[in-house]
């Protein structure tokens, strides 16, 4: 069988989503498609706009499996983000995974990861992001190339990466990424759009302007009910981060020296979230950095439990179709998978749960792990 893994947020699931499992399906002939989705926050250190569950079912439309990413993976630098979703990918037993990129040609980010490995290049890279060049503009100076200006080839090196340091026979593949750039935050003149513009049409109320981009169902449930964003948890960080002293700050996964008293000092500062975050960055700090530090606060992921984290040997179902069902029987009896959460195999997701729990005070849902069944192909399990 042909297994076919895709690394995912769908925050939200949009035609530009679709285009990529179908292309996807095409390119490889799978008879089974995953998709490894974040979960409540995401890896641009954004809480997502409307819960995983929902998601979920959106995708579930379109691919056989959606199963969770364990949320320390999910809200991290791109190559742990990876590292998290290739295990995944390779404990589902997949044959490959494919991922959007600008380039669209797997063997550019082949070559370029192969040359990266190059001390003297390295050593290149590691001087110009102490000189305040972020990684992608770091990663094309030292190799004299313009290819790592959008953020899907970084995460695609990232994946070859992965798949390198676990040493998995997984085949990466691309497929071009279509539409405006990931961060444009205008709706795009043709069927593809950023998920960026998507969100802020959504927080926007702009319904019409939006479903254009997405299927309607989805845009309708994002509007009616609470849609989510970064502002809506500043009043929260400012509780948090007036309560932590400097020590308990500087123990926050991702908190470099010195940066604790910047933000400890601004945040008194502003009354709200975007206002506080363009106060605090710089060039060195940029806001994607700074997004991913308020989760790791939020969330209170500190550098102990990152130190600590194992990637785990236990899969979370979100959704799956009939095949994806048929397709989880098949899977070794080494891997742990989880349809629906109780107390026998809560510990194995215990960082989800409680993401999820601090999602739903925002939200102010009661759509828990425990008492969210997994979702099978328009209905839920009993």
């Amino acid at each position: 069988m042909i297994i076919t893994s895709l690394i995912t947020e769908y925050n939200p699931f949009h035609n530009g989503h679709i285009h990529h499992i179908e292309a996807s399906r095409r390119l490889t002939g799978a008879d089974v498609v995953i998709a490894i989705m974040s979960g409540n926050f995401t890896q641009r250190g954004e809480v997502a706009i409307t819960d995983k569950f929902t998601r979920a079912e959106a995708a579930v439309k379109h691919v056989d499996l959606v199963v969770e990413l364990p949320l320390y993976n999910a809200v991290s630098y791109a190559d742990d983000f990876a590292l998290g979703g290739v295990h995944a990918a390779a404990l589902l037993g997949s044959t490959n995974i494919v991922f959007g990129s600008e380039s669209g040609d797997i063997e550019d980010l082949k070559d370029v990861y192969t040359r990266l490995k190059d001390t003297d290049i390295r050593r290149t890279m590691t001087a110009l992001m102490k000189e305040g060049y972020s990684y992608p503009r770091a990663v094309d100076e030292a190799i004299g190339s313009d290819l790592f200006s959008g953020s899907n080839n970084i995460l695609g090196l990232s994946y070859i990466g992965a798949i390198d340091a676990l040493g998995t026979d997984i085949e990466p593949l691309t497929i071009p990424r279509l539409g405006n750039r990931f961060d444009d935050e205008n709706l795009s003149e043709s069927r593809f759009s950023s998920a960026t513009s998507l969100r802020k049409a959504l927080m926007e109320n702009r319904l019409t302007e939006a479903a254009r981009y997405m299927p309607k169902t989805l845009a309708g449930e994002i509007a009616n009910g609470t849609p989510l964003s970064n502002a809506d948890i500043f009043g929260s960080l400012k509780i948090i981060i007036s309560r932590m002293s400097h020590a308990e700050l500087r123990g926050i996964y991702m908190m470099t020296e010195g940066l604790e008293h910047r933000i400890k000092d601004r945040i008194r500062r502003h009354n709200s979230y975007d206002s506080f975050i363009n106060d605090v960055k710089t060039k060195r700090y940029t806001r994607t950095r700074l997004n991913r530090l308020m989760i790791s606060i939020l969330l209170n992921i500190t550098k102990d439990r990152m130190k600590e984290y194992v990637l785990p040997d236990a899969v979370r179902v979100l959704a799956m179709n009939r095949t994806g069902q048929e397709y989880l029987r098949r899977l070794p009896e080494g891997v742990e998978v989880i349809t629906n959460v109780n107390s026998k195999n809560r510990n194995s997701v215990m960082p989800e749960i409680a993401a999820t729990d601090i999602y739903n005070v925002f939200a102010g849902s009661n759509r828990d792990d425990f008492n969210t069944p997994v979702i099978i192909a328009g209905r839920t399990s009993p």
